[in-house]
């Protein structure tokens, strides 16, 4: 993680962030962040956002836009 941004449970007891510095990662408080490959998020709240993400870069925007509406997110 040397030197990416990169973001994890951002609660205050939580130690994640902590962690995740000592990787080496720039920590920032978003609730998606997307570093080259690599996906991180800071709570559950985010799966469909991050299941999402992962589905436009594996496939294409429009179909993660169809999928979507397919879905009941449109």
């Amino acid at each position: 993680m040397n030197g990416r941004k990169a973001t994890t449970y951002n609660h205050p007891t939580s130690k994640r962030q902590g962690q995740l510095k000592e990787f080496g990662a720039v920590v920032v408080n978003e609730p998606i962040v997307v570093t080259e490959n690599i996906i991180t998020s800071y709570n559950p709240s985010t799966a469909f956002d991050v299941a999402f993400t992962l589905l436009e870069m594996l496939t294409s925007k429009d179909n993660c836009e169809h999928v979507k509406e397919l879905m009941g997110f449109h």
